[in-house]
């Protein structure tokens, strides 16, 4: 899945492949190292987001479409990246994880440790958006 352990956007697997890390040019909250953590805590490994190698404006669909090829799953804590996906109506036949939080390094190691107490295998195709309180699940669109 591409996340971020100390920027905006994280990477990870659900397969073996493993987790990303890194930070892309759009205004969204930060990830603490804390969730890098979790991420590991449940056997996912977090990459450099610079693995996908993404242009500096690159666009919502070329993120997916990097993370794709790359057999990767996105988390992101960014709004409008997750209504690009609907908006666009963006492929993506991976797992994209939304962080909708607003608390810092606890909340976000937690919201993580939720996700996979609750889902011990994540879908692909789907995307798992995490509160503070729950775990919601939404079909992705499929691909055109």
């Amino acid at each position: 899945m591409v996340a971020c352990a100390s920027g905006r956007l994280t990477g990870f697997s659900t397969g073996s492949i493993g987790w990303w890390s890194a930070v892309l040019p759009y205004a969204i909250p930060f990830f603490t190292p804390a969730v890098a953590d979790a991420l590991r805590r449940h056997e996912h490994d977090p990459r450099p987001l610079a693995e996908l190698a993404l242009a500096e404006n690159a666009s919502p669909r070329d993120l997916f479409k990097a993370a794709q090829s790359k057999q990767l799953d996105v988390m992101t804590s960014d709004a409008d990246l997750i209504n690009a996906i609907f908006d666009q109506s963006i492929g993506f036949n991976r797992v994209v994880v939304y962080l909708q939080l607003e608390g810092g390094d606890v909340e976000q190691d937690d919201a993580v440790d939720r996700l996979f107490k609750r889902y011990k295998r994540l879908t692909p195709g789907r995307l798992y958006t995490v509160t503070g309180s729950r775990v919601k699940i939404r079909q992705l669109p499929g691909k055109k």
